[in-house]
C-alpha cells in the first residue's frame, strides 16, 4: 500500500501535510520537459509523494520514470515550496498542504512515454518559452520555473506567504490521534546558530536527555522557515532569521523511534540562521539546557545531528540533499 493510501485510510480527506518531490527535467540542449497532469489538466513538472523508506532525490527519480518514461539524475535543489498559498484541494475532496522539494534533473536514458493516468501530455520547451507555456498553471509551478530560470546557487524557500498562526493542537498530535504510534512522514526544521566565536548552539532535549540541534516539526498553516523561527523561539528564547538552506535530509537517519514508542520519519531542513533578538533561555520542557560548543569539541551526538552540523559549517551556497 502506498503511503498516500495508508494515511488517507486513517485521516480521510482532512487537510494533512504531504511531502513531495518535483523533478524539473532538462535535456542535453537545456530544454524543459512539461507534463500535463491527469487530475487537474494543468501543465507543470513531474513529481509525486514521498514514500516511507525513500529519500527525496530517489522520489524525484522514481516519479520521473513512472510519469515520463525517462531516467534522470538529480543535479541540484532548486527550492522548497511549503507556503499555505500552495495548499491543494483535489477533485476527490482530499485537502493538502504541500512541502515540496524541487530538483533540477538531467536526462540519462529512457524514452518519453505517457502513462495515460497521471500524465496526459508531455512537451519539450525552450527556456525562453517556459513561463508562457506554463500559462495559468498552479502558482507553485510558476514559482519553481522562475527560481530554476534565475539559476541562483542558493535554494529558494520563501515563495508564497509565510503563514502566521499555529493551531491549538500540534500537527503531530492530530495525526497521532488517527495513526497511533505508527510511523508517518513529517517535515521539520532545525537551526544552525553560531555565536561570535563560531561555536554551535545545541540543546539538551527533554525527551531523552541527548544533545541535539534545536528545531521541531512543521505545523499546518506555516511555511517551513516559519517553523524554524517559531521552534527556536519556543525552545531557546532567541529570535532568529533564517538566511540559507544548508540542506534537506530525508534518508534513513531521520527515521526516529521515541522512548514512548512513537515512530516518525522526518524530512528535516537545516537553516543557517542569525540571531536578531531575544534572550537565551531553556524552556525547561523541550530544552533542559542550552550551550554553545566549539565545532571541534561537540558532545556525543546522534549521526543525524553531527552530519548536519558538518554540512552547515562547510560553507558554500548550494544545499545538501
Amino acid at each position: 500500500m502506498s503511503y498516500l493510501h495508508w494515511i488517507r485510510s486513517h485521516v480521510g480527506s482532512q487537510k494533512i501535510i504531504l511531502v513531495t518531490a518535483t523533478a524539473v527535467i532538462r535535456d542535453h540542449n537545456g530544454r524543459f520537459l512539461l507534463q500535463q497532469r491527469g487530475d487537474f489538466g494543468w501543465w507543470g513538472f513531474s513529481g509525486g509523494i514521498l514514500e516511507l523508506g525513500e529519500s527525496l532525490p530517489a522520489c524525484a527519480v522514481r516519479e520521473a520514470r513512472e510519469e515520463t518514461g525517462l531516467d534522470v539524475a538529480v543535479t541540484r535543489l532548486i527550492g522548497l515550496y511549503s507556503s499555505p498559498d500552495f495548499d491543494v484541494a483535489y477533485p476527490n475532496g482530499d485537502q493538502v498542504q504541500q512541502f515540496t522539494a524541487t530538483f533540477e534533473c538531467r536526462v540519462t536514458g529512457g524514452e518519453l512515454l505517457l502513462d495515460g493516468d497521471e500524465t496526459t501530455g508531455l512537451v519539450w520547451c525552450e527556456p525562453g518559452e517556459l513561463l508562457d507555456r506554463l500559462g495559468e498553471t498552479a502558482v507553485w509551478y510558476r514559482a519553481m520555473a522562475e527560481d530554476c530560470l534565475a539559476n541562483r546557487p542558493e535554494a529558494s524557500f520563501q515563495r508564497g506567504q509565510p503563514g502566521n498562526s499555529r493551531a491549538d493542537e500540534p500537527y503531530f498530535r492530530f495525526v497521532r490521534r488517527h495513526v497511533g504510534q505508527a510511523r508517518f512522514i513529517c517535515p521539520a526544521a532545525a537551526a544552525l546558530v553560531l555565536d561570535e566565536n563560531g561555536h554551535v548552539l545545541l540543546q539538551r532535549r527533554g525527551d531523552d536527555g541527548s544533545w541535539a540541534l534545536p528545531g521541531g516539526g512543521m505545523e499546518l498553516g506555516e511555511r517551513i522557515d516559519q517553523t524554524v523561527i517559531h521552534e527556536i523561539f519556543e525552545e531557546t528564547g532567541l529570535v532568529i532569521e533564517p538566511v540559507q538552506v544548508a540542506g534537506v535530509y530525508s534518508d534513513d537517519r531521520f527515521a526516529v523511534a521515541y522512548p514512548n514508542g512513537d515512530l516518525m520519519k522526518y524530512v528535516s531542513t537545516l537553516f543557517l540562521c542569525r540571531v536578531v533578538g531575544g534572550t537565551l533561555c531553556a524552556d525547561g520542557e523541550e530544552s533542559l539546557e542550552l550551550r554553545y560548543f566549539a565545532p571541534d569539541n561537540l558532545p556525543p551526538l546522534p549521526p543525524r545531528h553531527r552530519d548536519r552540523i558538518e554540512d552547515g559549517l562547510r560553507g558554500g551556497k548550494t544545499a545538501v540533499f
